[in-house]
C-alpha cells in the first residue's frame, strides 16, 4: 500500500508537467538576465523590418535600433528590410518618431514585403550617481510583430547598470548582446 501515495504523487507531478504557460519566457524580475517571452504557437517570419526605437531623441533611439540590427544579423534567423525601404513609404519623420502601435507597424511591415516588425522603447538611457560616481544605466524594450495578424511573436526587455568606466554607448551595446543572446536560446 505504500506505493500508492508515491504513484499519486509522480500522476500529480505528470499532470503538473503537462500544463505548460501560453509561452516560453525565461529572465525577468529578481534576475540579472533579460526577460523573454517567446510566443507558444509556431510562427514563419523569415523578413523582417526594424523601425528606429521611441526613445528620448531621434538620435538615441536610431542608434539603439542599429545596434539590435547588428544582433539580429548574427543571429541569422531573419533577412532584414533595410530601413530607408520602410521611411520610403511612411516618410522619414513619421518613421523616426516610430510612435507607431502594433497594428501600424503591422502594416508598414505589409507594406515594404516583410512579414514581420521590430518595435522598440528606450526607457532608460542615462547615467546616475552613487556613492560618488557614475554609472550608464540602460533599460530597452523590443518585440517582434507579425505583419499579418498584428500579433506579438515575442519580447525581450532588459534594464541594467553598468561599470562605472562604460560609456552610455558602449552599455547600451552590452545590454542590447544580452537581450539578442537571450532571446537566440529561446528561438532556437
Amino acid at each position: 500500500m505504500e506505493w500508492k501515495p508515491v504513484a499519486i504523487v509522480a500522476f500529480a507531478a505528470a499532470l503538473a508537467g503537462c500544463a505548460s504557460p501560453k509561452g516560453y519566457s525565461s529572465g525577468g524580475a529578481g534576475t540579472d538576465e533579460p526577460n523573454v517571452y517567446v510566443a507558444r504557437e509556431a510562427f514563419e517570419i523569415d523578413k523582417v523590418g526594424i523601425l528606429p526605437f521611441k526613445a528620448a531623441t531621434t538620435l538615441i533611439g536610431g542608434s539603439v535600433s542599429d545596434m539590435f540590427v547588428t544582433e539580429l544579423m548574427k543571429m541569422g534567423h531573419y533577412e532584414l528590410v533595410e530601413r530607408s525601404q520602410m521611411s520610403g513609404v511612411l516618410g522619414e519623420t513619421e518613421v523616426a518618431l516610430s510612435g507607431l502601435t502594433a497594428g501600424q507597424a503591422a502594416q508598414l511591415g505589409q507594406m515594404v514585403g516583410a512579414n514581420g516588425v521590430v518595435i522598440g522603447t528606450v526607457s532608460e538611457y542615462e547615467t546616475v550617481a552613487q556613492g560618488g560616481r557614475t554609472y550608464p544605466v540602460v533599460g530597452i524594450t523590443v518585440r517582434l510583430i507579425d505583419s499579418g495578424t498584428g500579433k506579438i511573436l515575442w519580447s525581450v526587455d532588459h534594464a541594467a547598470r553598468g561599470e562605472r568606466n562604460d560609456t552610455l554607448a558602449q552599455h547600451a551595446r552590452s545590454v542590447v548582446r544580452e537581450m539578442a543572446s537571450a532571446l537566440n536560446r529561446q528561438l532556437r
